[in-house]
Formats: C-alpha cells, sequence, structure tokens
C-alpha cells in the first residue's frame, strides 16, 4: 500500500512539474515577445524622430530656394516689363572687329537688341535660372537629406 502512495506522490510531482515547466516555457516565451515589440517600438521612434528631422529639412530647403527662385524671377519680370515699356535692357557682349587694327582701349560698340530678341534673351535666362535654382536644390538635398541619412544608418 505504501508503493501505492509512493507512485500517487511520484505521479503527482511529475505532472506539477510538468505544468511548472510549461507555464514557465510560456512566460519566457511572452517576456521574449515583450522585449522585441519594445525594441520594435524604439526603432519605429527613431525612424520617425528621423524622418520628421529630414521632413524638417526639406522644408526649410524648399522654403529657402523657393524664395531665391521667386527673387530672381521677380527681377527677371521686372527687366521684362522694362523692356515691353520700351526701355533698354544692359547686355554685355564683343564685336569683333572685321578688319585688324591696332589694339586699342577705346570706345566699344554698342550691342542693341530688337525688343523679341531682347525677350528671347529673357527667356532664356529666366530658364537657367530656373535650372540653377533647380540643380542647387537638389544639391543641397542630396548633401543634407540623404548623405547625412546614410550617416545616420553605417549599416545599411
Amino acid at each position: 500500500m505504501t508503493w501505492k502512495i509512493l507512485l500517487v506522490i511520484a505521479l503527482l510531482l511529475t505532472s506539477m512539474s510538468g505544468v511548472t515547466l510549461y507555464y514557465r516555457t510560456l512566460y519566457y516565451d511572452a517576456e521574449k515577445a515583450r522585449k522585441i515589440a519594445v525594441s520594435d517600438r524604439e526603432k519605429q521612434q527613431v525612424a520617425f524622430e528621423q524622418l520628421s528631422q529630414q521632413i524638417q529639412t526639406i522644408s526649410a530647403l524648399d522654403d529657402r530656394h523657393t524664395k531665391e527662385l521667386a527673387d530672381v524671377q521677380a527681377k527677371n519680370h521686372h527687366l521684362r516689363r522694362k523692356l515691353d515699356r520700351g526701355g533698354r535692357v544692359l547686355v554685355k557682349g564683343h564685336c569683333p572687329v572685321s578688319t585688324p587694327r591696332p589694339s586699342s582701349l577705346g570706345h566699344a560698340g554698342t550691342i542693341e537688341l530688337s525688343s523679341i530678341a531682347g525677350r528671347n534673351v529673357l527667356d532664356i535666362r529666366a530658364g537657367i535660372i530656373s535650372d540653377q535654382a533647380k540643380i542647387k536644390y537638389l544639391q543641397d538635398y542630396i548633401r543634407k537629406v540623404v548623405l547625412s541619412n546614410q550617416h545616420a544608418k553605417p549599416n545599411s
């Protein structure tokens, strides 16, 4: 009879050990999942902060370059209005002399453009200004956003 009691006690201890091991495994799995979730949340927070910083940088770049472009376009528009009203716009140029003469610092000839040619020059100037502003913006974007992002994540 004592061996039956010992057997029952052994079975109870074995089953209790199994249940304890099962719940301990569940606890460790849940703790591991919690740590992963916390780590993921921290990574998302860092990514969000980096994205916010990039957005602020891009916004500042955009504001600065948009203002610079608007100022230069306003100047070009002013020159166009001046030309349309019959005013003169200075175009620096050089006219080579057709016959050889001794070199001098005398009076250079002036170049006058027709109003259509003047408008064309201003259109070309506006296009060049716009292209230069875009290039400058993209260079700043690459320097301040793309390259700084690569320095922030050296493993990427």
